[in-house]
């Protein structure tokens, strides 16, 4: 009989790798109030499944979160023996510095998910990726294929395939360059179960180049046909990409989020990050599950509470 070999797999329980000191983390505020969706924002997302959000990190940002990707990236190169060359993915950053804890609620953005996906929603993906250039001969990424996001859902699900999350990218370097691996899109294509055939023709004009400048950031439905685009520049991609789904979809980034970090969270970071308060919350949300709702209501009124598609009432 073949000897089953168990593949390696994170802690039931996440580890955090910092130290918390006096942190607390979490605190919506007028800064937010400012940044939800405008109606021509909302109209460009769904018409083209993304929408760039210029600044959204200032310079200061930018430096922060450079440093804390640079220190997680030299680290995962250390444990798995990669070369500069070689690409870095790494999934669930928030649990190795606080810098990305600070972008789960961050004001210039998290506004525009909630006015996506409305007040029931987690944090499911913290993604960092660091991209070299093809030239130095690393180890890279697949070559560029057009994809939609999440997993068994993409092939599980009936179609045509509801919105279920977006996801957020932060640029932290610059792919307005050509050839710095900026991604690309074909706008509208959420609505397609297929990519368009014409895709794949270097002459087509339908493909968008997601250029952003350091401190951008691309908000896009995970339905979003998308690819990244080849690195044939001299400069390094570095890219977080921070993902928000309905809370009843199991995260991708932890099985239970670190307690210690939950502790030093205020209630509705402790609901983005998974926290759970009534058994039958994740399916019929009760209060103490989704204090977002609350804020929302307080903040804004009832009347500006995000819309579900259905208005069948609940059994």
């Amino acid at each position: 009989m073949a000897r089953l070999v168990e593949p390696p797999v994170e802690p039931a329980e996440a580890t955090l790798h910092f130290r918390l000191g006096g942190r607390r983390f979490g605190g919506l505020g007028d800064d937010h109030l400012a940044a939800v969706l405008t109606a021509e924002e909302r109209a460009a997302f769904e018409r083209d499944g993304f929408l760039t959000i210029p600044g959204a990190l200032d310079s200061r940002d930018v430096e922060r979160l450079t440093e804390a990707a640079d220190r997680l990236v030299a680290d995962e190169r250390a444990r798995h023996g990669l070369r500069p060359a070689d690409m870095v993915s790494r999934f669930s950053v928030i649990r190795f510095d606080p810098a990305f804890v600070e972008l789960v609620d961050w004001a210039r953005t998290f506004p525009k998910v909630w006015d996506i996906l409305g007040w029931n929603i987690q944090l499911y993906i913290s993604h960092l990726v660091e991209y070299p250039p093809e030239t130095w001969g690393g180890a890279q990424c697949r070559r560029p294929v057009w994809h939609q996001d999440s997993g068994r859902p993409v092939l599980e699900l009936e179609r045509p395939a509801p919105r279920l999350s977006v996801k957020v990218a932060y640029w932290l370097t610059d792919t307005r360059i050509p050839d710095a691996g900026a991604m690309e899109a074909v706008p509208g294509s959420h609505h397609l179960d297929a990519p368009p055939a014409e895709a794949n023709d270097p002459g087509w004009d339908g493909v968008t180049r997601l250029c952003a400048a350091p401190g951008d950031a691309t908000i896009f439905d995970r339905r979003l046909w998308h690819r990244h685009g080849r690195n044939l520049s001299d400069t390094v991609r570095k890219a977080l990409f921070f993902g928000y789904s309905f809370r009843w979809l199991r995260p991708l980034d932890y099985t239970h989020a670190p307690p210690r970090l939950l502790a030093r969270c205020d209630p509705v970071l402790r609901q983005l990050l998974g926290d759970g308060r009534t058994e039958v919350g994740w399916y019929q949300p009760q209060p103490a599950d989704v204090p977002l709702r609350e804020w929302l209501v307080e903040h804004r009124g009832e009347a500006a509470l995000w819309k579900p598609p259905s208005t069948q009432p609940l059994q």
